[in-house]
């Protein structure tokens, strides 16, 4: 019996394993850059961009906002399994409010491949603890573009992000965080 068990322990099961969400720094992202990196390349590899962004987009522009020694105050939200695999992040999240700053943008999110139900509350989650950051750094909304549709479509639908495009921003969305 106690075999059957570890086997089972082993199995990467795609519908539910025990999780924890974490808020973690730059240098825990760079601890795991090539596996994030590889997980960014492989998840996004057959996503519908929105404005022409490209498969390349979400690990190079997650890697500039954690190497740039201007970038003050920013956090990541992670998704891990018991044994500290990833299944899920929110990069580049801002946890410092600027004075006179009411607005802040975010970064790229994702899931692993996950059986669909599982993957939304992995990302549900991570997206409360985006909100619950962002909310108690004192910003008021969240003013950001969306890089896939379907981060578009889950946001818009789970958590009221609303697409408010101006004359030279079409993908551009809002949340009131109040």
């Amino acid at each position: 019996m106690k075999l059957e068990k570890t086997n089972k322990q082993l199995d990467l099961n795609k519908q539910k394993r025990d999780y924890t969400i974490e808020v973690v720094d730059h240098q825990y992202i760079l601890n795991r850059w090539k596996e994030i990196k590889a997980i960014l390349y492989r998840v996004f590899g057959d996503s519908n961009f929105n404005d022409n962004f490209l498969r390349t987009r979400p690990a190079e522009h997650t890697f500039k906002n954690i190497t740039d020694p201007y970038q003050e105050g920013l956090v990541h939200i992670i998704a891990l399994d018991l044994c500290e695999n990833i299944l899920g992040a929110f990069f580049v999240i801002p946890s410092y409010k600027p004075e006179g700053k009411e607005d802040c943008d975010l970064g790229w999110m994702f899931t692993i491949e996950l059986y669909p139900k599982f993957r939304h509350e992995i990302m549900s989650a991570i997206i409360d603890k985006v909100h619950e950051v962002t909310k108690n750094a004192g910003f008021e909304k969240i003013i950001t573009e969306m890089g896939t549709e379907a981060g578009a479509k889950f946001l818009a639908k789970k958590y009221g992000y609303i697409h408010t495009p101006t004359k030279n921003k079409f993908n551009r969305w809002t949340k009131e965080l109040n």
